[in-house]
């Protein structure tokens, strides 16, 4: 094959996987929402099975779930038939991928389950399948074609079921309102949990702060102790009244007088953030602004002050 073929038979692929996967957008009905209903009511775990590349995807959805707050686990269908059925209790919801619906190795599982009134939610290709007669919900794929040039190998069936996991994790998602502070609490290693910080684990709390009768003197004092190029002016309630930066007093240094009140030359209105904007949403508000501090407020009072070396070094 040359390199235009290579291309011609990659696009090939994913114009294969594409079009099954809008198929199965429009395909989804109200046993999708049933599926949705009976996880957002789950009172135990999510066991999701499956032999092969259908297992593979099986323990893909698995770890979607749990890092998103439902406890999931993948069994795989042949350990369950050798001791590890134990894992199974009556609370829990049993999910089982296979595309043909009729993999021997899924019985002894489908059996028990059966048998504890455990509830099945399917995902297969074949609603006549040993598989979906034993499900108490069926989410059957739409034709579709494997992408290879056999039309055999695990492709375009297994992208759908992932999608389709997807795509329960994620309306499961919405339901819940679980949000980034939720998913930072289970992620807090590696690249996302750190892409997850707020300013709340960062700010100092030793603030370059003056009271409002402050002379432009103290401002520059306060400023050259605290080194974030700024001071904050309070009232008494310590309430923010304004902000001047090192750049206020350079456009104002031919008119200045050091005796002069610093709110002669404070910007009233300073770009502020709270304690629970992602590090890397402050990035973007500093840059946007352009900024080397950002003031961190609650109710109008300062709490905290960050700079953009620290930020981008945390970020």
């Amino acid at each position: 094959m040359n390199k235009s073929q290579i291309l011609k038979s990659a696009k090939g692929v994913l114009h294969i996987e594409s079009k099954a996967i809008n198929d199965l957008a429009k395909s989804l009905d109200d046993n999708f929402l049933k599926a949705v209903e009976s996880i957002k009511n789950l009172k135990g775990k999510l066991i999701i099975s499956g032999v092969g590349k259908s297992g593979n995807i099986a323990a893909k959805i698995a770890a979607s779930f749990t890092s998103t707050g439902i406890p999931s686990v993948f069994l795989n269908p042949v350990d369950a038939s050798h001791g590890d059925m134990g894992i199974v209790r009556v609370e829990d919801i049993l999910i089982v991928l296979s595309n043909s619906g009729e993999s021997h190795e899924l019985s002894d599982l489908l059996d028990f389950a059966k048998k504890q009134s455990i509830k099945i939610i399917s995902i297969c290709s074949n609603k006549k399948s040993l598989l979906a007669k034993n499900s108490d919900i069926n989410l059957i794929l739409p034709p579709h074609q494997e992408a290879d040039k056999l039309s055999t190998i695990p492709t375009t069936s297994t992208t759908m079921t992932l999608a389709l996991g997807d795509a329960l994790c994620c309306c499961l998602l919405n339901l819940r309102e679980f949000d980034k502070k939720a998913f930072k609490i289970l992620h807090p290693g590696g690249k996302i949990g750190k892409k997850l910080k707020t300013l709340s684990e960062i700010m100092d709390t030793d603030l370059p702060l003056i009271k409002q009768d402050a002379s432009i003197m103290d401002a520059v004092l306060e400023m050259t102790e605290k080194k974030y190029g700024c001071a904050v002016l309070i009232d008494n309630q310590k309430k923010i009244k304004g902000i001047i930066t090192d750049g206020d007093l350079r456009r104002a240094i031919k008119k200045l007088n050091m005796k002069d009140k610093a709110t002669s030359i404070m910007n009233k209105n300073p770009v502020t953030a709270t304690a629970d904007l992602l590090i890397s949403s402050a990035i973007i508000l500093m840059n946007k602004n352009s900024i080397t501090s950002l003031l961190i407020v609650k109710k109008n009072t300062p709490i905290g002050i960050v700079n953009l070396k620290n930020c981008l070094e945390n970020e």
